[in-house]
């Protein structure tokens, strides 16, 4: 395949020494365009939007490794200079003045050079300018009436300064402006009212500048704008009326300003527009109704209002971006033409691209769990409701929690097992029991309910947090012999946090179960505060049956409330849905085939689309079937109760217990030796696995194979371990408001690839090592913290990898990541020389690193510290390279490669996660030698973007990665799975439309026992091989890491020499 090139500019890191002679060449050559930023300047410059687009204008863009003083002073001689751009460098006001000199100036750049009002008053001779930057200057009034001079300005950005009406007034002298941007100031209605003699303007960007509708109908007057920037402003409905008037208008961004329903229809008159931004304006459907004319919009963003009916947005056959996202949206029918146009539905609030996002909408139609699958899933579900008819869910979930022996199961006995009689206190749950209970609703339609009894002991935590699921109603039972009565109290808080982690804020109503009639008062007021979807508190004396007929009422209300209940789906779903739920009454499992004949019972057999339905019922939680999964991919569980009753039986085993967490085929046959068990043993181990439970030891012959469950580890730090502390280690430590429990457990078994030696793990840490170096991760006696400390000559690359697969799990807890803190040590020579030094704020340090800050003064010994070797150990003086002193036109030195990220989506199949593992850690190992080119690698792992047991594998989130990716690799052996497909066919379609992302395929070629190779697993890989040979795409064979390695590693190479990345 033909690959693409992308111009870009290209930045060249100078020092002092070679800066005379660049810019005496400059004179010398006549050369009329120079870029010069600072040492400050972060050298990632895609991320700053603005300079982007400065930038692009110049071939060449110097940074200077340290501060330069006069440099005023040394440009004053670069007379013929037309364009010169000067990012984050202070210059004085002395050094301002020196370029008052460069008279034939058309375009100056001095964005966020903090000049202020005096060094805006030199600037008052340059009169050839055109376009002028000085975004973020601290220029106030009076600098804006010097600027005033400067009459043939087109172009002016003053955006971030702090000119008022005052200032404005002066600015108005500028009339042949075309561009203004004065966003972020305080100009108001008064000087909206100056700005009516800019009548050339086309493009005005007014965001934040407290303009009123008053403001609003004076810049009704500037009939040539064809783009507005409004943003947090508050004209109102008034003054959205006022702006009907500018008919030439194509974009407009009127985000929060209040226009609700009267000012939406006042806006439906603005036919010309083409992108039209309203987040956040309380417009409801009776201002959408009024847009039906709006027939040249592309772009809409709606999010954040209060908008259901989309019926008169299914007119406007132009649009490719519509944000619904934090809307009442239930039902996306009415977009039929634009989803089948292939605008897709996506489960996304970041609107980068094509698409109709969605997110925390309250769907019903599709249900959300539709949308998750992607764009194809989306449209399936449509054309199988064309096909079939509709049909309603009314069912929930239904979670009774709490500590063990609160009285969970006696609650259960009396709502919904009155014949039942009470367990006594020695009979507890082990694990989780699940009981199904109908009742009618008012409308007449029967509601079913699945109660799940979870057992509170402090063992099964960690398990318990995979079946606590979203679109679910809690009960928290608590003992009133129990003295918790506030949010910080343990026996709450704990509960508290875990359900609102893991369920998305689902409600939760509180029972107290007043054994022998002791009450007890609770700071419901406190609780509520805290955590504000707890909505009602009951008692009662279980030991009396109509103790709980007020909480019974209670959950028949609430679960008829969740977002969920009313989802509309093709009728024949709800049909097999209702097959498989009789099925799984007697038996608790069935293979995938016998699957498909039920499906072929009800409808015409497409493997696609049943594979479609039993991901959504997996997502819903009616069975579990992991498609991707080699061994659980053939099972279809019906009964969640034996898959649990399983787990729960392998850590309840006391021999494996007195073995810390290690267990054998034989104790497999032992535990589960029941006939229910008996053939299942590989699927359970798998699912063990799934739900990072336990791993494989490695190295082990078969007959000795043993497995390792982390959380039955000793709960005492290896005696080897005690002061492993040194001075000089790197460390990364999370600090949480709430540490969900098993933390360390799961990223044990996520990295056990590392754990070279298990015997150096506990219940609450764990060594990982890798060739020489060791990263030591513990959860602290503290209880809310984990910290990470490595060491080696490559310990920052292992410590990354490490501290990615922790963020990782962060990100499958909802909320999590809000609220954690990641602290970064201190590395000057006092904290160096000491294993607790002063600690730093990561994101804060990012914040300053952004804001041009490159130093932070340590705490302890008032050292300046560099911001770059915090962060990554980079020393900003090894960034600058030598220049020859000579520049001519005919010999221009090569410049070092522009400093970016260069990202990689790794693909395949779980049976060489082997070598993603070594791939993805020798190409973070060449991250330090690479950065001397510019260059950053960033490799992006499917495992890395949600955790490996989300409720769904969102596959349309890793098609985005996908499409942002620069270079797609993916590995193969004996089968090709369908997400893998799926990834690899975006990469391909994303690859034609925009010449990125380069596609390197590889399949390895390594021995195979006939007994494990599974043939339709190779029928796909070899269909997936024919389907390459058609498209003309080349693949790789691999035999052994290494080769996989080197070769990668030559194709970069050429890419990188070639400018191709």
């Amino acid at each position: 395949m033909n690959e693409m090139l992308t111009p870009q500019p290209t930045l060249q890191r100078i020092t002092p020494d070679t800066l005379d002679a660049i810019l005496a060449e400059v004179a010398q050559q006549k050369i009329t365009s120079l870029a010069l930023i600072g040492p400050d300047v972060d050298v990632d410059i895609r991320g700053q939007y603005r300079a982007v687009k400065r930038l692009n204008f110049y071939p060449r863009v110097y940074q200077l490794s340290v501060p330069v003083s006069n440099l005023g002073e040394k440009l004053k001689r670069l007379s013929y200079l037309s364009s010169l751009l000067l990012w984050g460098i202070s210059l004085e006001v002395t050094g301002v003045k020196h370029l008052a000199n460069l008279v034939n100036l058309t375009t100056l750049d001095l964005m966020e050079s903090r000049i202020g009002d005096e060094g805006a008053k030199h600037f008052a001779n340059l009169v050839n300018l055109t376009e002028l930057n000085l975004y973020g200057n601290e220029i106030g009034d009076e600098g804006a009436k010097h600027l005033a001079n400067l009459v043939n300005l087109t172009t002016l950005d003053l955006g971030w300064n702090r000119i008022g009406a005052e200032g404005v007034k002066h600015l108005a002298n500028l009339v042949n402006l075309t561009t203004l941007d004065l966003g972020m100031s305080k100009i108001g209605d008064e000087g909206a009212k100056y700005l009516t003699n800019l009548v050339n303007l086309t493009t005005l960007d007014l965001a934040w500048n407290q303009i009123g509708a008053e403001g609003a109908k004076q810049l009704a007057n500037l009939v040539n704008l064809t783009t507005l920037g409004l943003e947090l402003n508050g004209i109102g409905a008034e003054g959205a009326k006022h702006l009907t008037n500018l008919i030439n208008l194509t974009t407009l961004d009127l985000r929060w300003n209040q226009i609700g329903d009267e000012g939406a229809k006042h806006l439906a008159n603005l036919v010309n527009l083409t992108e039209l931004s309203l987040y956040g304006n309380q417009i409801a459907d009776a201002g959408v109704k009024h847009w039906v004319d709006l027939k040249k919009l592309e772009i809409l963003n709606l999010s954040e209002n209060n908008i259901q009916w989309l019926d008169p947005l299914s007119e406007l056959l132009s649009l490719r971006r519509l944000n619904l996202g934090h809307t009442l949206v239930t039902d996306l029918s009415p977009l039929r033409n634009l989803l089948e146009s292939g605008v897709a539905a996506q489960w996304d609030d970041l609107c980068y691209g094509d698409g109709i996002y969605v997110e925390n909408c309250p769907l019903i139609h599709p249900p959300p769990e539709i949308v998750y699958q992607g764009h194809e899933a989306v449209l399936n579900y449509f054309r199988e409701i064309d096909a079939q008819g509709v049909a309603s869910l009314h069912e929930a979930k239904v979670l009774i929690v709490g500590e063990g022996r609160a009285g969970k199961t006696s609650l259960l006995c009396r709502l919904y097992q009155p014949d039942r009689r009470l367990p006594t206190e020695d009979e507890t749950t082990r694990g989780i029991a699940i009981q199904r209970y109908d009742f009618a609703t008012p409308a007449g339609k029967t509601f079913r309910l699945n109660v799940w009894d979870f057992g509170g002991q402090q063992i099964y935590h960690t398990t318990h947090q995979f079946f606590l699921t979203k679109n679910s109603l809690y009960i928290l039972v608590d003992d009133t012999a129990k003295d918790y009565r506030s949010v910080t109290d343990e026996g709450f808080r704990y509960w508290f946090e875990v359900i609102d982690l893991l369920s998305q804020h689902s409600p939760v109503l509180i029972f107290q179960n007043e054994k022998g009639g002791r009450t007890k008062s609770i700071d419901i007021a406190g609780i509520k505060g805290r955590f504000d979807n707890v909505k009602e508190v009951f008692q009662g004396d279980l030991a009396h049956p109509r103790s709980v007929d007020k909480l019974a009422q209670a959950i028949a209300y609430y679960v008829q409330q969740l977002p969920h209940v009313g989802e509309q789906v093709p009728a024949k779903w709800v049909d097999i849905r209702q097959a498989l739920e009789q099925k799984a009454q007697h038996t608790p499992y069935i293979t995938l085939q016998q699957y498909f004949d039920l499906y072929k019972e009800y409808l015409p057999f497409d493997r696609a689309k049943a594979l479609r339905l039993s991901q959504y019922l997996h997502d819903l939680g009616v069975f579990l079937h992991f498609q991707d999964e080699d061994v659980l991919g053939k099972t279809v569980i019906l009964q969640n109760r034996w898959a649990t009753e399983a787990v729960f039986r392998m850590i309840d085993d006391e021999a494996v217990k007195a073995r810390l967490g290690r267990f054998t085929i034989a104790d497999c046959e032992r535990i589960w030796a029941d006939s229910e068990y008996r053939d299942m043993h590989a699927e359970l181990r798998a699912l063990m696995e799934k739900f990072e439970l336990c791993y494989a030891l490695p190295d082990l012959p078969k007959n000795a194979k043993t497995w390792l469950m982390p959380q039955l580890l000793s709960p005492s730090m290896p005696s080897t371990l005690a002061g492993w502390e040194l001075p000089g280690d790197l460390v990364l430590t999370y600090r949480y408001q709430f540490l969900p429990k098993g933390l360390v457990n799961r990223l044990m078994v996520r990295k056990h690839l590392y754990v070279e030696r298990p015997d150096l793990a506990w219940v609450n840490g764990v060594l990982f090592e890798a060739a020489g170096d060791r990263v030591l991760v513990q959860a602290t006696a503290r209880g809310n913290e984990i910290v990470l400390r490595a060491r080696g000559a490559e310990a920052k690359t292992l410590l990354g990898i490490i501290a990615a697969d922790l963020d990782a799990l962060h990100g499958s807890f909802s909320g999590l990541e809000s609220k954690l803190e990641k602290l970064i040590p201190c590395i000057c020579k006092q904290c160096a020389a000491t294993a607790i030094p002063e600690m730093y704020n990561y994101q804060r340090l990012l914040k300053r690193k952004q804001d041009g800050k490159l130093s932070i003064e340590c705490p302890a010994s008032y050292e300046d510290v560099s911001i770059w070797e915090l962060l990554d150990g980079f020393t900003p003086a090894s960034r600058a390279t030598e220049m020859p002193n000579r520049l001519s036109t005919e010999a221009i030195p090569i410049p070092q490669p522009e400093p970016r990220t260069i990202k990689i989506f790794l693909a395949s199949s779980e049976e060489l996660r082997k070598d993603r593992d070594d791939f993805d850690l020798y190409f973070r190992q060449r991250n330090d030698a690479l950065r001397k080119e510019g260059v950053y690698l960033e490799i992006n792992r499917w495992e890395n973007f949600l955790d490996a047991m989300s409720e769904t594998r969102l596959q349309e989130e890793y098609n985005q990665q996908v499409r942002a990716c620069d270079l797609f690799v993916c590995l193969f052996m004996t089968k090709v799975g369908s997400y893998t497909e799926e990834e690899f066919d975006v990469a391909y379609q994303t690859f034609k439309q925009n010449g990125k992302p380069h596609i390197y395929t590889y399949f390895k070629d390594a021995p195979t026992s006939m007994a494990r190779i599974d043939k339709a697993a190779m029928q796909s890989l070899w269909q997936f091989q024919n389907k390459l040979e058609v498209m003309g795409h080349y693949w790789t064979e691999y035999d052994h890491i290494e080769h996989l390695k080197r070769h990668f590693a030559d194709q970069l190479e050429k890419l990188l020499m070639d400018s191709k990345l």
